[in-house]
């Protein structure tokens, strides 16, 4: 049996400020380099054969966090990156409606079509497909009683727990992933249980012990 762990990264400010971040290097701010170092506690005790994770930057911060004091090097991957949302990077929901007038109702509207993509971004068939690559890759060096952790974002991990339990690629927009939650995905001989999802027990104790 493996264990995968799968984190999304720290908040960055765009997170906090509604900004669309897809493959722009935004790195952590200081409450995302908090949230990473309460996940960091909470994962030390934690043995990990690989740590992989989004090259870009706010997750890269994040695994380098979780990855201090470890005799272990991050592997970066492209293939975990977020989905791209060409134009829209950068923006908020507001500005894309004033630049595009009526885009956000067509989004609407299309629901959960898969082909679907911001302007010059990436329909979900296309990020589905790169994070099924890597998924075969991981795996393939996942050897029994091995952990891996992979830091990304909220797209990718939502596209790689499709990929791992072997969903319908549409349940995709079934799941919601906040900042530094914990997913942990059990493989026995290949089939996969998801024994926990969006965890974030370890900002709630954080948050309890700074109010007593």
């Amino acid at each position: 049996m493996g264990t995968w762990y799968l984190v999304r990264h720290g908040e960055t400010e765009w997170n906090r400020t509604g900004r669309m971040q897809g493959h722009l290097g935004v790195p952590l701010n200081a409450e995302g380099r908090h949230q990473a170092s309460r996940l960091a506690g909470r994962l030390r005790s934690v043995e990990f054969s690989a740590i992989y994770s989004s090259d870009l930057a706010r997750a890269a911060e994040t695994a380098g966090i979780i990855a201090d004091g470890r005799d272990l090097a991050v592997t970066p991957d492209s293939d975990l990156r977020e989905f791209s949302c060409g134009e829209w990077e950068g923006l908020t929901l507001e500005e894309v409606e004033t630049r595009y007038p009526g885009v956000l109702a067509e989004r609407i509207e299309a629901g959960g079509n898969m082909g679907w993509s911001a302007p010059g971004g990436e329909t979900a068939i296309d990020a589905l497909r790169r994070v099924r690559r890597f998924s075969t890759r991981a795996n393939a060096s996942l050897d029994v009683g091995e952990n891996i952790l992979v830091v990304a974002h909220g797209g990718t991990l939502r596209a790689l727990v499709v990929c791992l339990l072997d969903l319908a690629d549409t349940d995709f927009w079934k799941f919601h992933v906040d900042n530094t939650a914990l997913a942990i995905v059990n493989d026995h001989d290949g089939s996969r249980v998801l024994a926990s999802w969006n965890d974030t027990s370890h900002l709630a104790d954080a948050d309890s012990s700074e109010a007593a």
